[in-house]
């Protein structure tokens, strides 16, 4: 990380020729414990203590700031592309910012530098907590020297031990495997190890930790496959597998059927088969996807995770579905897939009801899907501009994290836009995405919308309650349009569903947990405002994972004529006008206007043009606003005497015309000799 995206933005600076009365009056409006003081050139030079507001205006009576300030030594100077690391290395709580020509850009301070890496941290931490007691595997972290230091509950359960018993032991102690692993190597990966821990068999893995390409610690994973190693143990102690198998497949009254570890069909029972409708075909060699629909059991070969009484639809009909897999050593070499037949009248019935939700269900998920979808992909940012493309890449790059996506940028230059192709990119691609304009919701009913109310929270709510915007954002992305104008208030509130991942609806006292990724997006001046007290730093450090700021158009007006071609290809098809391009002057022109409403007002001014477009097939000056149209160009002046002979020979056409082409009386209405008339009728090749 770079010094510059930690610096403060627009901090307060003085001069060295300020007076110290003013600067008093200022210092008192801010509470900060130091300024900056920068020379004539813009070089820092100093600092003013806060301590000097103490001082009597008597006492500061025709001074300076330059007669008040702390100089500044060359441990407190740091470059703005440095790496932020630099600072923790010197002796120094504030430092002034410079950019390569050692002029000065910002202020930079150590608290709040280790304050973020704080959060950061926290942020980790909380999500791991969450993912180790979610897992349904057993998961124990090592040091470098194999002493246990972390367990999850899991792996408690599995090991029969209280956590107590299992932190600073040596991880050997407890994992004695078949083959013995042996008791200093934690730097090799392990993969389907058994042992035997209170009377379960357990399959473990282990996975060195590295930084650096050093080993810095050890992740192993428990599983339980008892149940597992019991029926192969049954299985081989009685028959050969061959033979049980096909004596319960030629008897089975269920459907029964077994694919290897690549989801490829060994055995299936008569009784899958004629369900099938495939009473005559030979499936045995087939991939399971071929044969069965909606089947997982290829994915059950993958995860090696059994799915037990999974309803299934086949055929217009629901079954109710088991998936075993079955392992040797260690690894899944068979899943065993079986489909009960039982209460088929009541499940006909129940069939019927399932069938009349689904289709609610369905119809609602249509009408759903089609209000809180992502509508633009990044395919319809227009520019080629190196400004545009930058930010697009590192638009790209976060679409594949789960990180919160912060969006500045003017009005017009096209945030939704980019909020709308970062969701369309992501893994959420197929989950929903809401939109929120926190601007055009009033400050009482942002609450309610944001995160839901119960029944009866308050006069007027609806029967039943409502579903918030982040709980129909669950596993999609929530877009908070114009996020500067949300109030104090309500950012406290966004602020903790974003460090719980939870929302509590108005009116309840229970908690749901929710995953939503927030993009949000102002025009404000987001440091200013933070300055002013007006949003909460807690919050942007929150939502700054990632920042885009979208340039302006004026500042890449070199995509100008590609965003004129795109806009053209859009409103002639909406407005049925033949319009083949827009003239090479018209875009001179549009470059050189300043655009204070950026890509949207060029989009309007397009659209305008079209409308007002007649006989002529291309967007020229004239059909540009005044404002645009009416500026001149260098291009468009001609030389002094061009214009001159210009306007001689249309005056000689007027007059010509006015006598009804009379040379000798025009001759004379002109002041000139016909000897004189005659030559200039050759000269400007008149013949009349």
């Amino acid at each position: 990380m770079l010094i510059k995206d930690v610096m403060m933005k627009n901090p307060l600076v003085f001069k060295e020729s300020d007076d110290m009365i003013d600067i008093v009056k200022m210092m008192k409006h801010y509470s900060a414990d130091s300024f900056p003081v920068v020379n004539a050139k813009g070089l820092p030079v100093g600092v003013i203590m806060t301590t000097v507001s103490g001082v009597g205006d008597h006492a500061l009576k025709g001074r300076l700031a330059s007669d008040m300030m702390r100089p500044v030594d060359d441990l407190s100077i740091v470059k703005e592309f440095e790496e932020i690391s630099t600072i923790f290395n010197r002796g120094k709580e504030l430092f002034f910012v410079v950019d390569d020509m050692g002029k000065f850009k910002s202020i930079l301070r150590k608290r709040h530098v280790m304050k973020m890496y704080f959060e950061k941290l926290a942020y980790q931490r909380d999500h791991l907590d969450a993912l180790m007691t979610s897992l349904e595997v057993g998961v124990l972290f090592a040091d470098r020297t194999g002493r246990i230091v972390r367990v999850n509950p899991k792996a408690i359960e599995l090991m029969a031990e209280k956590e107590k018993t299992l932190i600073n032991e040596k991880f050997q102690t407890f994992f004695r495997t078949e083959r013995k692993l042996p008791s200093s190597d934690i730097s090799s990966e392990t993969f389907g190890e058994t042992f035997v821990c209170n009377n379960k068999r357990l399959l473990i893995s282990k996975v060195p930790v590295l930084r650096h390409g050093k080993n810095i610690g050890l992740v192993i994973l428990v599983r339980d496959t008892t149940e597992y190693r019991k029926i192969e143990e049954q299985l081989t102690s009685e028959k050969s597998e061959n033979e049980i198998l096909k004596t319960v497949f030629d008897i089975a009254y269920d459907g029964l059927i077994v694919v290897d570890s690549e989801g490829y069909v060994k055995m299936i029972s008569n009784a899958y088969k004629k369900f099938l409708k495939l009473e005559k075909v030979n499936l045995v060699g087939k991939h399971v996807t071929e044969v069965i629909e909606n089947t997982r059991l290829h994915l059950v070969a993958k995860t090696g995770i059994p799915e037990i009484g999974d309803l299934q639809k086949i055929q217009d009909s629901y079954i109710i579905a088991s998936r075993i897999p079955v392992f040797e050593n260690g690894r899944v070499t068979n899943v065993v897939g079986k489909v009960m037949f039982r209460n088929i009248g009541e499940l006909d019935e129940l069939y019927n009801k399932i069938g009349k939700i689904e289709q609610q269900l369905e119809n609602y998920k249509n009408e759903l899907n089609q209000v809180n979808k992502a509508t633009y992909h990044f395919s319809d940012i227009v520019g080629k501009s190196r400004e545009i493309r930058q930010v697009v890449n590192l638009a790209k790059k976060s679409a594949y994290t789960n990180s919160n996506v912060l969006i500045l940028g003017e009005s017009g230059t096209g945030k939704e836009l980019f909020a709308h192709s970062i969701h369309n990119s992501s893994g959420r691609r197929n989950k929903p995405f809401i939109k929120v304009n926190c601007a055009a919701i009033p400050e009482e009913l942002l609450e309610s919308e944001l995160f839901g109310y119960e029944e009866g929270a308050f006069t007027g709510a609806k029967k039943g309650g409502k579903m918030g915007k982040f709980e129909v954002a669950d596993q999609g992305t929530i877009f908070l349009d114009e996020i500067g104008d949300m109030a104090l208030s309500m950012q406290a509130k966004l602020l903790r569903v974003i460090q719980e991942r939870e929302i509590e609806r108005i009116g309840s006292n229970r908690t749901k947990r929710v995953d939503v990724r927030i993009i949000a997006a102002t025009n404000r001046h987001i440091q200013q405002m933070i300055e002013d007290k007006k949003f909460r730093l807690d919050l942007f450090y929150r939502l700054n994972v990632v920042t885009l700021e979208i340039p302006p158009l004026k500042d890449r007006v070199e995509d100008v004529e590609d965003l004129c071609r795109h806009f053209i290809d859009k409103f002639r098809t909406r407005y049925l006008k033949k319009v083949d391009g827009i003239s090479e002057k018209s875009v001179i022109k549009l470059k050189k206007y300043n655009w204070p409403g950026n890509i949207r007002e060029l989009e309007n001014i397009i659209e305008r043009a079209i409308n007002i477009i007649d006989s002529d097939s291309v967007i020229r000056p004239k059909h540009l606003p005044v404002d645009i149209s009416g500026r001149y160009d260098v291009d468009d002046f001609k030389t002094l005497k061009e214009m001159v002979e210009q306007t001689e020979r249309k005056a000689i056409l007027d007059c010509l015309e006015a006598v009804n082409f009379n040379k000798s009386r025009a001759a004379k209405v002109l002041g000139i000799s016909r000897t004189a008339f005659y030559e200039k009728l050759e000269k400007y090749n008149l013949k009349v």
